[in-house]
């Protein structure tokens, strides 16, 4: 189970690494270097543009490798 776990961290930081790409032009450095500080920040913002920035097939995946993580995670102990 701790290979999943891993797995989908892997998964998750990718997907943020990918709302990332498209938060700075959007956003500006500032809220983009937030969007790296605050993990949280750019995961509620990747929500709320997911239809203008095409973040349709991201977000959803980002959410199931959240969950699909914290679920092995804790499996694992």
């Amino acid at each position: 189970m701790a290979f999943v776990g891993i797995l989908a961290s892997l998964v998750s930081l990718v997907c943020l690494v990918l709302v990332l790409v498209k938060m700075f032009p959007k956003e500006g450095v500032l809220k983009g270097i937030l969007g790296i500080i605050c993990g949280l920040y750019a995961f509620i913002w990747g929500w709320q543009h997911k239809d203008e920035l095409a973040n349709k097939n991201i977000m959803p995946v980002w959410t199931g490798a959240i969950v699909l993580g914290l679920i092995a995670n804790l499996a694992a102990r």
